[in-house]
């Protein structure tokens, strides 16, 4: 079943492929890998310095080096890479596959995001493929848990900290809850782990900046909770909308 699937995902994505290059989305960055060492590795022109790699059996080849290939590298291996930044520091990248636009593509899971791989083909035995830094992934029934725990650590004004530093020990010890932290400890309970782009946090974001544009707020979630013209009501408010989409998207 696993290797029909693979293989299903495979001609999809050459159909796709064959049938249009679009361009790339306004949040989307385009990388370039190259192999080398049992080791891909490369950068983005719109960001670079900032590069991608990803750590590959020792018998993986230059042969190896096909679309239908690497699914079935990543499908049979635990593979990792690293997001390295140009100061040097790097976070660690798990790769897996998952269904993406009526397709198969490989995903990328950092500590920064989860992101699937678009527009995914090689050229000149170059790996080439774009993801959507912005991306936002759809609604799950689980999503509409993670809300009404937020609801619940922010039921009245009283459990609001209005002081968020994104280090949400205090609060969670403290129940008093500022809205980023209340997402993120909710989304940990339901998940099991926290991701910086999931479904609900990611709305969130959309959502401020659309009753709010005009403010341009660096960190969203805490700056928007920290602003001194928010009110209670208006955490609840963008809760609240986040919920009604989420329920619609699931209809």
């Amino acid at each position: 079943m696993k290797q029909t699937l693979i293989i299903i995902g495979y001609l999809l994505v050459i159909t796709r492929l064959v049938h249009a290059q679009d361009e790339l989305c306004e949040n989307c960055i385009e990388y370039t890998l190259e192999f080398t060492d049992n080791k891909l590795q490369g950068s983005s022109l719109q960001f670079s310095g900032y590069d991608v790699s990803m750590l590959l059996p020792s018998d993986f080849s230059d042969d190896s080096l096909t679309i239908n290939g690497l699914f079935e590298t990543i499908q049979n291996h635990d593979i990792k890479g690293e997001f390295i930044f140009p100061n040097g520091n790097t976070t660690e990248i798990e790769y897996s596959l998952i269904p993406y636009n009526d397709s198969i593509t490989i995903f990328m899971k950092t500590s920064n995001g989860w992101y699937p791989w678009d527009k995914l083909r090689i050229e000149n035995k170059k790996l080439i493929f774009s993801y959507d830094y912005w991306y936002c992934p759809p609604a799950a029934k689980a999503d509409l848990e993670i809300l009404d725990i937020c609801f619940d650590y922010l039921k009245n004004p009283a459990y609001w900290n209005r002081n968020d530093d994104r280090k949400c020990e205090a609060d969670e010890s403290d129940k008093l809850w500022s809205l980023f932290c209340a997402i993120k400890i909710a989304s940990i309970k339901k998940y099991g782990e926290y991701n910086h782009r999931g479904h609900v946090i990611q709305t969130a974001r959309f959502v401020i900046d659309e009753l709010y544009p005009n403010r341009e707020y660096a960190h969203t979630l805490m700056d928007f909770n920290n602003d001194s013209s928010t009110k209670y009501d208006d955490i609840i408010k963008v809760l609240a909308i986040v919920k009604d989409r989420a329920e619609k998207e699931l209809k």
